[in-house]
C-alpha cells in the first residue's frame, strides 16, 4: 500500500516524469531531483538532436506557395467553394496548394479528410462555436460530384452522412480506429490531415497513409507549426521511394505532403 501510495503521490502530486515516460529515463542512478531533471533534458533534445545527424546527411529544402504549379480556374474554383461553405482552408492558401495537388492525381479522386471538424469546446482542435463542421467535405463534394468521399472524426456528433459522402469515427490516438469498415480496404488518391495537429498523431496519419494511398497519391497534413518542423526533415530522410515528403510555407502556417509516385 505505502509504495502505492508513494508512486501516485510522485507521479500526480510532484511530477516526477519517470512514471509516464520511461522511455526517457536515464540507464543510470541519480536521486529523484536529479532524473525528472535528465528526463526533461532528454525529451527537449531528442528531436533537435536527431535533426542534427540527418541533416548531416541530406537537408530538406522547404517549397513556398508561389512556386506551385497551378491551373488559375481550378484554384480559384477551390477558393470560392471553400469559402461558400465556410471552410478556413483559403486562409491558410490550401486553395493553392490542393490546385497544384488536383493537377498530379485522378481527375475523380477518392478522398479521406481526417477532421470534419468539431464546436464542442472540450473536444481537442476543436473549431469554436462559430465553425461549420464538414465545410470542406462539402466544398470537395460539390468540386467532384462522381467522387467517393470520406470524413472522420473523434466527435461523434460530426459525423452526418450526406450525398457520396460517408462518415466514420476516428481517434488519431489510436491507430487501430483508422482501419474503420465504413472503408474496408479501399484505397485513395488523397488523404487529408485537418485533424489533431500534433506530431505523433499526424504519423499514425503518415502510417496508414503509407499502406493505404494510391499511385500516384498524395497525403496532406495541414497546419503544421514551425515549432513541429523538425519531426518531418527527419522524416523525410527516413522515407524511401516511391514516397518522397515536401514542406509547404503556406500564408500563416505550413503543410507537409507525402507523396506515392
Amino acid at each position: 500500500f505505502f509504495k502505492k501510495l508513494k508512486n501516485y503521490l510522485y507521479k500526480n502530486i510532484f511530477n516526477y516524469l519517470k512514471y509516464s515516460f520511461e522511455e526517457f529515463i536515464p540507464n543510470s542512478k541519480s536521486n529523484l531531483k536529479t532524473t525528472n531533471n535528465l528526463i526533461r533534458i532528454n525529451i527537449k533534445n531528442l528531436t533537435k538532436n536527431l535533426l542534427q545527424i540527418s541533416e548531416y546527411f541530406s537537408r530538406i529544402e522547404i517549397s513556398n506557395l508561389d512556386s506551385l504549379s497551378t491551373e488559375q480556374k481550378v484554384e480559384e474554383e477551390l477558393k470560392n467553394l471553400f469559402d461558400k461553405f465556410n471552410s478556413d482552408k483559403s486562409s491558410h492558401g490550401y486553395h493553392k496548394l490542393y490546385a497544384s495537388i488536383f493537377n498530379e492525381i485522378s481527375n475523380s479522386p477518392t478522398i479521406l479528410e481526417i477532421g470534419i471538424g468539431s464546436n464542442d469546446t472540450s473536444t481537442p482542435s476543436n473549431m469554436g462555436k462559430n465553425g461549420t463542421p464538414g465545410a470542406s467535405l462539402r466544398a470537395f463534394s460539390e468540386m467532384y460530384p462522381n467522387s467517393d468521399i470520406y470524413g472522420a472524426d473523434i466527435d461523434i456528433e460530426t459525423l452526418k452522412d450526406f450525398g457520396r459522402v460517408k462518415t466514420f469515427y476516428l481517434d488519431q490516438n489510436n491507430f487501430k480506429t483508422f482501419n474503420n469498415p465504413v472503408i474496408q480496404n479501399k484505397k485513395f488518391d488523397i488523404i487529408i490531415d485537418d485533424g489533431l495537429h500534433m506530431q505523433s498523431a499526424n504519423l499514425n496519419s503518415i502510417f496508414f497513409a503509407i499502406q493505404r494511398l494510391k499511385t500516384p497519391g498524395v497525403l496532406v497534413v495541414e497546419d503544421v507549426s514551425f515549432n513541429a518542423l523538425d519531426t518531418w526533415k527527419i522524416l523525410s530522410n527516413i522515407l524511401e521511394k516511391p514516397y518522397s515528403l515536401q514542406i509547404v510555407k503556406c500564408l500563416d502556417n505550413y503543410a507537409v505532403v507525402l507523396r506515392n509516385f
